[in-house]
């Protein structure tokens, strides 16, 4: 998941248009941050709320490793994964759009490469990618539109997951992914955590009271600097928070708890949002942002905020046209 960050004066000029803030990038701060926290190689920390997933369980689930971290060694992988992503035909690997950029720049296939076929990130086998197909109405400021394919090199002989493309509704999921844990931490083996669908209209009511907090707060800080009323402020700063947009689009899906506790974070974007139908796991969504108080460094698992994922429902016609025959 990556944050929609943005200091309380930027939101000053964006509250009225929606959500335009730019994320940060994956590819650039997830290494580095794995690399400054140092999680023990034997850690099974938990996802936030996370448990480590048997071997075997969801097969289809891989990781993404920066290329330029990575030696012949196995222990270089722990350090050079920066997102998730599944497995959706023999040769064809799902994650976001946004995984797919070093800040300004957009990756090419000799950038990273899967890994594939392994819970543990210092196992597995390394697949190299041919091709990247970004979802052409994806925007990088709103979030809309979060998915991207990664056509790979050859076969990956493993179950991929089902998709759902029919939008059905579910209660009861599980978010998957190798990123940091609610210790600050980053796990070496896969997590899985147990969270709810919950609708749109609630992560709207969350998140935009995070906005709306630090709209004030950038109005208040404003008005310190200038012969401004402090009432003056605080009716700027009402009628701006009032006015912001819902951040959510018809192509994002809400998940989480209330009380927070269970998210996807940092190093989790591209990852599966997973529903068991019949005993059989579906994607729903693809980990895509969320947000979190200011105040705080780390912008997951916060009460009353949710993480927002990517809905697979939305991508029917693009998934099948580039996915036909495989």
């Amino acid at each position: 998941m990556t944050p929609k960050l943005g200091c309380a004066l930027a939101l000053l000029l964006c509250a009225l248009a929606g959500p335009s803030v730019a994320a940060p990038n994956p590819y650039a701060t997830v290494p580095a941050d794995r690399a400054a926290r140092a999680t023990p190689a034997d850690s099974t920390d938990r996802v936030f709320g996370g448990e480590p997933v048997p071997d075997g369980l969801y097969p289809f689930q891989v990781a993404l490793l920066r290329a330029s971290d990575l030696d012949d060694t196995a222990q270089s992988q722990y350090k050079a994964q920066f997102c998730g992503g599944t497995l959706v035909a023999a040769k064809w690997v799902l994650t976001a759009a946004h995984c797919m950029r070093d800040g300004d720049r957009a990756l090419g296939p000799a950038d990273f490469v899967v890994l594939a076929g392994s819970t543990d990130l210092e196992a597995g086998k390394r697949v190299t990618v041919k091709s990247i197909v970004i979802n052409d109405q994806y925007d990088d400021n709103s979030m809309d539109h979060d998915a991207a394919l990664l056509e790979l090199d050859g076969p990956v002989d493993l179950s991929p997951v089902a998709l759902d493309l029919t939008g059905d509704p579910a209660a009861s999921v599980t978010v998957l992914g190798w990123g940091m844990d609610e210790q600050g931490n980053y796990p070496r083996q896969l997590l899985g955590s147990q969270i709810q669908v919950v609708a749109n209209t609630a992560c709207d009511i969350g998140i935009k009271a995070i906005y709306a907090k630090a709209v004030r707060a950038g109005v208040a800080e404003l008005a310190g600097q200038y012969p401004i009323r402090p009432a003056d402020a605080a009716r700027i700063g009402d009628e701006m928070a009032a006015n912001i947009q819902n951040p959510l689009t018809d192509t994002m899906l809400c998940a989480g708890l209330e009380t927070g506790k269970r998210d996807a974070c940092y190093g989790d974007s591209g990852g599966a949002l997973i529903a068991d139908r019949n005993g059989k796991p579906v994607q729903l969504g693809i980990v895509s942002w969320g947000e979190g108080p200011a105040t705080d460094e780390i912008k997951c698992g916060h009460q009353d905020v949710y993480g927002v994922y990517a809905r697979v429902a939305s991508f029917k016609d693009w998934l099948q046209s580039h996915l036909a025959g495989s």
